[in-house]
């Protein structure tokens, strides 16, 4: 391709410097034409060798050029033929696989159809072999059902007879029965009558009771020289009758609270002494005779001197009126048939003013200081207590005061016989009435002697 390209050029170059007139010619083509003459013989057969070396170059390389399109062309032919016979190999391999599968599933269908013949014959079989089984079954029940319709005839004949027999022992069950009725009746009647006699003699026997225990309340009074009647005889000598303990109503609060019910069945109350009017004496409600009129009670007996707290036990059972009682008791048991009744925080109780260590029972005429309880009883220390004053212009209006030049004291466990008895109390919030000191105690009247109340013209209440 060089050497066309160089050969071409020259023509064109030598057919235009000759077709080109004289005056017509650039200075150029001049210049070249000149440059050409100019050179010499040898120059022109080197630079023609060497132009003839490139062309023979490019020759060769266009040569090799051609041979590589050719060998590439064939190359490609070889290729598709590949191709061509890759793809019709597939196409023959995917037409046998088809072919083989087809086959299978041939061979497949034919072996399910032997296989489910061959079964429905198993089946056809199995199904023939129950059927006689199950004829022979159908005969076998025939053969019971009529055993058994036998035998329902035979118990039919049985349960005849057996209503029979069961008409004959209710008829004579029904004349049994009512020669039972006859009898219990009869029993209902003695029992009636018997029980009538019993409760004439219960009744009969609890009054014997209470008829013995007043001897006993009056011989314990009159032992121990506490009988208000003894006090009267002492004090103006005569032999009139007592006059009945009375005292006026609380101003704020009412005291009224001894009602004697079942509820209050295993409880133990104070109750009155019969010296001083004072709640001292202790009893276990055992039962309720008559609600507001008698009750079962046994009473508590301290040892060795009377005394309003300590241990105590079980003593005698008797009967009581509902009047003698003032107030329940918080105690707690110490063994089978002995309690413990101490003071305790918070409570108002009355203690013995003129009482001496070294006096074993306190001697009349009693008087009294009020305390509040200001912690519980310790067997070391005893129990704390802070005194109370009287509020002027009130009923038992009492309020924390100094006394004998003291506001609080200890009494040791060794004097617990200083105490007297408890004083029901309310403490008031200071709201119900003119002159009334907030955190004040209204006391119980009737567990407070005459001495110690304002005289007023109030209600007066029997205890």
């Amino acid at each position: 391709m060089l050497t066309q390209s160089f050969d071409l050029f020259c023509v064109c170059l030598n057919s235009e410097v000759k077709t080109m007139e004289p005056e017509q010619q650039d200075p150029v083509t001049l210049g070249l034409e000149h440059r050409v003459t100019m050179m010499d013989q040898g120059s022109i057969e080197r630079f023609m060798t060497q132009v003839t070396d490139q062309a023979l170059e490019v020759v060769d390389l266009k040569r090799q050029w051609k041979e590589y399109e050719e060998a590439y062309a064939l190359m490609e032919e070889n290729v598709r033929k590949h191709v061509l016979e890759a793809k019709k190999k597939e196409e023959e391999s995917d037409m046998k696989d088809s072919l083989e599968a087809h086959v299978m599933m041939l061979s497949l269908e034919v072996q399910t159809e032997e296989e489910v013949a061959k079964k429905h014959e198993e089946l056809k079989k199995e199904v023939q072999v129950k059927k006689e089984e199950l004829e022979a079954r159908e005969n076998e029940l025939k053969k019971r059902e009529e055993e058994l319709e036998a035998k329902r005839k035979s118990l039919e004949v049985k349960e005849k007879n057996f209503e029979e027999l069961m008409r004959e022992l209710e008829e004579r069950q029904e004349e049994e029965s009512t020669e039972i009725e006859k009898r219990n009746q009869k029993q209902e009647a003695e029992a009636r009558e018997i029980e009538v006699k019993r409760h004439s003699l219960e009744e009969r026997e609890e009054l014997l009771k209470w008829k013995k225990k007043k001897r006993e309340l009056d011989k314990r009074a009159k032992s121990r020289k506490r009988s208000r009647d003894e006090m009267a005889e002492k004090d103006d000598g005569g032999d009139e009758d007592p006059e009945p303990y009375c005292c006026p109503d609380a101003d704020f609060n009412s005291f009224n609270n001894n009602t004697i019910s079942s509820s209050v069945v295993g409880q133990i109350w104070a109750l009155y002494d019969p010296s001083d009017e004072m709640p001292r004496y202790y009893a276990r409600i055992r039962k309720v005779l008559e609600p507001q009129l008698r009750v079962g009670i046994r009473w508590l007996e301290s040892k060795p001197v009377p005394i309003a707290c300590g241990e105590f036990k079980y003593g005698e059972k008797t009967t009581s009126s509902h009047l003698m009682f003032s107030h329940e008791m918080h105690h707690v048991r110490t063994g089978k048939k002995t309690v413990s009744i101490n003071p305790r925080k918070g409570e108002t109780w009355a203690l013995f003013r003129d009482w001496k260590k070294e006096q074993q029972q306190h001697k009349r005429p009693y008087r009294y200081d009020f305390v509040q309880i200001e912690s519980e009883l310790d067997s070391d220390h005893g129990v704390g207590v802070a005194y109370l004053g009287r509020v002027e212009g009130f009923t038992s209006v009492y309020e924390l005061a100094e006394q004998h030049d003291c506001f609080k004291m200890m009494i040791p466990s060794d004097e617990m016989l200083r105490f007297s008895h408890r004083v029901p109390s309310f403490v008031l919030t200071g709201d119900e009435r003119k002159g009334v000191p907030a955190g004040s105690f209204e006391l119980d009247p009737a567990a407070i002697p005459k001495d110690c109340l304002e005289p007023l013209k109030v209600k007066q209440e029997r205890v």
